[in-house]
């Protein structure tokens, strides 16, 4: 994950944006605009992708019952698939 390990820290700076309630909520878009304001539109949209397959595993995870098996899927896994066309140029 060379040159991503900043964008995976942005993740967890960005988690501190999201609602908690019943479960948590996912990190609001408008958080992620204001992090991404100034940069060149392909990677914000590179970024804010990345964050969101990030964000849909960890609210898989977070939000799982303990009823429920585990989920299938990890942190690492989500990165790799959303930055695998970047990483291939």
């Amino acid at each position: 994950m060379e040159g991503y390990d900043v964008w995976l820290g942005d993740f967890w700076r960005l988690s501190t944006e999201r609602q908690i309630g019943f479960g948590y909520g996912p990190i609001p878009a408008s958080a992620i605009a204001a992090h991404v304001s100034g940069w060149g539109d392909e990677d914000a949209h590179l970024f804010e992708h990345c964050i969101r397959a990030l964000d849909r595993v960890f609210l898989m995870k977070a939000n799982q019952s303990e009823d429920e098996p585990l989920a299938t899927g990890s942190p690492m896994e989500a990165w790799r698939s959303a930055t695998n066309r970047q990483r291939e140029k």
